[in-house]
């Protein structure tokens, strides 16, 4: 298991490193790009690195101030309630200041709701072709009858409000999770870098899968936390409908569940001792996941919101075909294709084919360069791809004005369109970088879990990134559904650097 378990360690490794590289390119190339406000951007850097190094000279020299703070119960309750109220306070400022609508893929799974009679063409059908944005539309559903239910009117607003929530729960069930996996002073540690990390970032007026992810996720972590520190039948219930719920609203967020599975399974094969118990809560895990799953598909099939034709779907192996084409991302030409295509069933075949004549045609030398490529499109952007998704039709930046009050002082520094944008994505892009730097950093850390967590850990990282290769991706969007698995190794090195005296990870 050892072995394994360094092998693991060694492609994660890699992973990390490579993202971290990457991170700092694409900060080098945008200053190369950057014309009328590089002088800007490099002082955003310098002020940015400079608060950096007065933040390191404070924690180094206040060492035992911090542990203290950190050992007391009640002042970590005292930060855990300040640190809600002031994420809860800029998160309503967000949502007032900067929310509009959006467009590509949410906007068709809105107006489907809303809408639908008057989309023409393939749009009449968008969920019947790609059933994946289903949760997105119930969800849509649900709030719009409970804005009718209180009198409310549905807009935007409303629906991002719940995006807070969504996020914010998620939130907080993760460091749950940390909570579980560590100790207490890790869960603080852990709950205020989540916030810093995704807590403020725009992406809250953005309702979309992406956002949704990130609660069936941390539920998925917490419950396998559960399931690895009290190895109850519960625990192992609660991970195979957390898997379930993954699936359906993100199926590539499943990999946190197929991480555990395969980890758990290992540890059967490696550790015979409790094998009996193992082997049944893996049962219970996986049973659960079928039952899940399968009344999940019985509901889609039998909803009546949206009546479903199963004879359109088009296959899941449409995203491993656009996953081989320009920068890995998007194509619309290969919906389209998937669309028009009469023979719905042949379409898993064709697309295969389809995904190995791309390769084949790049040739032994250029498909690792196209790999290169994609990954660094994937994992550079520390906005996680904010204003490219529909290049100008990503959210509606002309409803609301660029004025000089608060309002618009905010749009000019989030909108993509804005003229103070720039700002915000150096600071992103500086942000990740040192995030990044911070996950390479861990991994000497990382030894103090036990085995079967860092070897789940491991295995999410490499999974994730080897579906991002294979399938559609291409934008740094993708990585907000795998910030979790990031999250723990991340605070377990800020933990280390603030009270270096934590040797002891886990706690009873």
């Amino acid at each position: 298991m050892k072995t394994i378990n360094k092998f693991f360690k060694y492609i994660t490794y890699f992973f990390i490193t490579a993202m971290s590289l990457s991170a700092t390119l694409k900060l080098i190339f945008n200053l190369i790009q950057a014309k009328d406000h590089l002088l800007s951007e490099i002082l955003t850097i310098v002020i940015y690195l400079t608060i950096i190094c007065i933040l390191s000279m404070l924690i180094y020299f206040n060492h035992p101030k911090i542990s203290k703070i950190l050992e007391n119960n009640n002042l970590r309750k005292s930060i855990y309630a300040v640190c809600l109220c002031i994420l809860l306070i800029w998160q309503v400022i967000m949502i007032t200041n900067l929310t509009t609508f959006v467009g590509w893929d949410p906007q068709q799974t809105l107006l489907s709701l809303v809408a639908r009679p008057k989309m023409g063409g393939w749009l009449h059908e968008y969920l019947s072709y790609d059933p994946n944005n289903l949760a997105l539309y119930y969800l849509f559903a649900f709030i719009q009858k409970f804005c009718h239910i209180f009198h409310i009117p549905f807009s935007m607003f409303i629906i991002n409000y719940f995006n807070m929530f969504i996020i914010d729960l998620s939130l907080i069930l993760l460091c749950w999770a940390i909570r579980v996996l560590t100790n207490k002073i890790s869960a603080l540690i852990g709950f205020v870098t989540i916030i810093l990390l995704f807590g403020f970032s725009p992406w809250i007026i953005v309702t979309y899968t992406d956002t949704l992810s990130l609660l069936p996720v941390s539920f998925e972590i917490l419950a396998f936390a559960l399931l690895i520190k009290r190895k109850s039948y519960i625990a192992a219930l609660l991970l195979g409908i957390a898997g379930s719920l993954s699936y359906f609203v993100k199926p590539s967020s499943a990999i946190y569940y197929i991480a555990a599975i395969i980890v758990l399974i290992l540890t059967i094969c490696f550790d015979k001792s409790f094998i009996r118990r193992k082997l049944l809560l893996i049962t219970v895990t996986v049973l659960s996941t079928i039952i899940v799953s399968c009344s999940l598909q019985l509901f889609n099939t039998h909803q009546t919101m949206y009546p479903i034709d199963s004879h359109l779907a088009t296959s899941p192996t449409q995203y491993l075909m656009m996953g081989a084409q320009g920068n890995g991302g998007y194509s619309l030409e290969d919906v389209l294709s998937n669309i028009n295509d009469p023979d719905k069933q042949s379409l898993p075949r064709k697309n295969i084919n389809e995904y190995l004549n791309r390769i084949q045609k790049m040739g032994i030398f250029g498909y690792p360069k196209f790999l290169a490529n994609k990954f660094y499109q994937t994992n550079s952007d520390g906005s996680f791809g904010w204003g490219t998704e529909g290049g100008p039709d990503f959210i509606n930046q002309n409803t609301r004005p660029y004025s000089d009050d608060f309002g618009g002082l905010l749009r000019r520094f989030y909108w993509p369109l804005g003229d103070l944008a720039y700002i915000f994505f150096t600071i992103a892009q500086m942000s990740w970088i040192l995030i990044t730097i911070l996950l390479v950093l861990s991994f000497k850390k990382i030894e103090r879990l036990t085995l079967l967590t860092k070897n789940w850990l491991y295995l999410t990282i490499i999974g994730a990134n080897v579906f991002l290769l294979l399938f559609e991706a291409g934008r740094s969007r993708f990585l907000i559904q795998f910030l979790p698995v990031y999250i723990i190794p991340l605070t377990i090195v800020v933990t280390a650097i603030l009270y270096p005296q934590n040797t002891k990870l886990t706690s009873n």
